[in-house]
C-alpha cells in the first residue's frame, strides 16, 4: 500500500512496483483515510514519505492497527529508507537506496518470532 507519497513519488513508485509485478492494493493521499484502509486491506507493506512531518505518527498508527505490516519510510531524495519490520522495536536504515533496494524490501518480509 502506498500512503502519503507526493504525486511524482507516487507515480514513480507505482511504475517501479508494477514493472516488478508487485501488487499495490491501496493508494491513499489523505492521512485521515490511511488507517481505515490499512484495517480493511491488511497490506504486507505500507510505504510512507519519510520527508512528511506526519509520517512518524502514521507509522505508529500502522503498527498499532496492523502489527504484521512492514513499514517503509522512503525519502523523496531516494537515497535513504527507514524500514520497520513486523515485530521490530527499532527501525533499520538503508542508505544509498536504489530501486532494487525498494523492491527487495517489498519482497523480503521478515516474520517476527511470535508469528512463526
Amino acid at each position: 500500500m502506498l500512503a502519503n507519497l507526493g504525486p511524482m513519488a507516487r507515480v514513480g513508485m507505482l511504475c517501479l512496483l508494477s514493472e516488478d509485478g508487485v501488487e499495490v492494493v491501496g493508494d491513499e493521499l489523505a492521512p485521515s483515510s490511511i488507517t481505515p484502509e490499512i484495517e480493511r486491506l491488511r497490506p504486507d507493506v505500507v510505504v510512507l514519505d519519510l520527508d512528511q512531518t506526519e509520517s512518524q505518527q502514521l507509522c505508529e498508527l500502522v503498527r498499532s492497527v496492523c502489527p504484521q505490516t512492514k513499514v517503509v519510510l522512503w525519502a523523496s531524495t531516494e537515497d535513504v529508507m527507514e524500514v520497520i519490520d513486523p515485530g521490530a522495536t527499532r527501525p533499520r536504515w538503508v542508505v544509498s537506496a536504489v530501486p532494487e533496494d525498494v523492491l527487495a524490501e517489498m519482497s523480503s518480509l521478515q516474520v517476527s518470532p511470535a508469528e512463526e
